[in-house]
């Protein structure tokens, strides 16, 4: 199972920011979000929430980019990896084609009036 927290990073600008950083199962830092995050909530008490997460990040060890694994793969490569058609993913699912076929002359879709 994938966790994480927030946690501090000395930019190389000399800024510090807030990041998410992702952890593996055995506390190995997997990775972070490329852009520092900030504080959010649907309620002020979740907003508050959100503060408290970021203030403890403050007691944790400062962390760079330069700390952050290298990625597995670039852009490019994850962009070229096999995708799935539509047809496809239906046939994976055991979809039937003709549920979903789009409306012709002969069978045009109707929807019930509320």
């Amino acid at each position: 199972m994938i966790t994480w927290n927030y946690r501090v990073f000395h930019d190389d600008d000399g800024e510090y920011v807030i990041r998410e950083v992702f952890y593996a199962d055995d506390g190995t830092i997997l990775g972070c979000t490329a852009h520092a995050v900030e504080p959010i909530g649907r309620t002020l008490e979740e907003l508050g929430q959100s503060i408290d997460e970021f203030k403890a990040a403050l007691t944790l060890p400062l962390l760079t980019l330069q700390d952050m694994p290298a990625p597995t793969s670039t852009v490019e490569e994850r962009l070229m990896q096999r995708r799935v058609s539509t047809a496809e993913a239906r046939a994976l699912l055991g979809l039937d084609d003709s549920e979903s076929a789009p409306p012709t002359a002969e069978a045009p879709r109707t929807r019930k009036a509320s």
